[in-house]
């Protein structure tokens, strides 16, 4: 809306041609209040169709406010399109971008500035912004979602209505390994990960079933490391001593990388062969939102069982993660809710993480690492329901074999 014409007055008894010069002066008036080709008037009061500012009236770039197709510098704005230093306006300035290509009011400068309206006025997220300019919506991008982030990802900007397919935000980008960790995976066999902990002596605790090396640890009933390979397994009919080490449980190293322990069948099962495991994001049984979370996250697990899997399925030893077909745990643990057969804790809890946490509080008081563990399936793997990955047999880093006690046969 523009500023009224200032009301003129006159002698009732002026003549016609006097009239007729007062009307000239007042059509004058208001075509310069619109002009867009000359700055706003120096110093002058602010337009609310126009912009706001003040400044030279001479050449774009110190202010000076101008109508829906005007131009301004540092200070100005414009209510409709945005470009200049700080201010906005249809023709390129600082920074600016150029006609119906603006974001719509904020600023739109040579250091990226950020938008005011959702999207701009025509929404395609303007052109040029300067060195470190986001060219769409808010600043930064997580992801480039529509509407709502920035398609752009830094000098020159760029994105198309908002959708981020200029650029990968925090939300969308691959993450870089952290020292001493692998490189990502670019290609490898497909698999899918799922979870058991069922207390019993691993088929890898046997001396027998070790290509070369050293057998994995086996634990009394109180956690404590046996000293002889040959205890019976606990699984066992009649009753064994010999149970899972509660060292087991999975830990992460980064907040990309994690390494744990599985169980595998076929070629895969080699015990102490280790494989890095990267996730895809999806899951195999159906889309989730833990496993799509995991998208580019990586593990390194050592095979310590076998039984029960398909060839291309890993099954992760997780505390509280289900007893599957055996069950030594109500014997160790004694009178405790062990949830789901297969999928333990979390099945029973329909997927919800508080109750699991809840589960795991309750079963593993007084017993650290399998709560971590817990508490691990549920922050750094998110709860993620057998998710998808690629892998490929890969060397054992130390931590592990130090862990488990088992060989790396190569």
């Amino acid at each position: 809306m523009r500023r009224p014409i200032p009301r003129l007055t006159f002698p009732v008894d002026a003549t016609l041609p006097s009239l007729l010069s007062l009307l000239l002066t007042i059509s004058a008036a208001a075509c310069l209040q619109k002009d867009p080709v000359q700055g706003g008037s120096d110093g002058g009061p602010a337009d609310v169709a126009v912009g706001t500012g003040g400044g030279s009236p001479s050449a774009p770039g110190t202010g000076g406010a101008r109508s829906q197709m005007g131009n301004s510098g540092s200070g100005g704005s414009s209510v409709v399109l945005g470009a200049g230093s700080g201010g906005t306006g249809a023709l390129p300035a600082t920074g600016g971008v150029g006609p119906a290509e603006g974001s719509g009011g904020g600023t739109a400068t040579a250091s990226g500035g950020s938008n005011a309206r959702s999207g701009g006025a025509t929404g395609s997220g303007g052109k040029g912004p300067g060195t470190g300019g986001m060219s769409q919506n808010m600043s930064g991008g997580t992801g480039g979602q529509n509407g709502s982030g920035s398609g752009g990802n830094g000098t020159g900007g760029s994105g198309t209505g908002g959708n981020g397919t200029g650029g990968m935000g925090t939300g969308g980008a691959i993450p870089v390994p952290g020292p001493g960790e692998p490189q990502r995976l670019t290609s490898g066999s497909s698999g899918w990960a799922s979870r058991y902990w069922d207390c019993c002596k691993p088929a890898c605790g046997w001396k027998a079933n070790v290509r070369s090396g050293n057998p994995m640890n086996s634990c009394s009933q109180s956690n404590q490391v046996l000293g002889s390979a040959d205890t019976k397994n606990a699984c066992d009919g009649g009753g064994g001593g010999a149970f899972m080490c509660w060292s087991g449980a999975p830990w992460s190293i980064s907040d990309t990388m994690s390494y744990g322990f599985v169980a595998a069948s076929g070629s895969n099962y080699v015990c102490g062969r280790c494989y890095q495991v990267q996730f895809t994001g999806s899951g195999h049984n159906g889309a989730n939102p833990g496993a799509t979370s995991l998208n580019y996250k990586s593990m390194i697990v050592q095979v310590i069982n076998n039984g029960g899997v398909a060839s291309d399925q890993m099954d992760l030893l997780i505390p509280g993660g289900g007893v599957g077909a055996l069950n030594a745990c109500s014997t160790q643990w004694g009178n405790v809710d062990l949830g789901s057969q297969y999928g333990g804790f979390y099945a029973a809890c329909k997927n919800d993480k508080t109750c699991t946490a809840q589960m795991c509080q309750t079963a593993f008081a007084n017993k650290p690492e399998l709560q971590a563990g817990c508490t691990w399936f549920l922050d750094w793997f998110n709860g993620a329901d057998n998710p998808a990955f690629i892998f490929k047999q890969i060397s054992c880093p130390s931590a592990i074999t130090q862990r488990s006690g088992l060989s790396d046969p190569g």
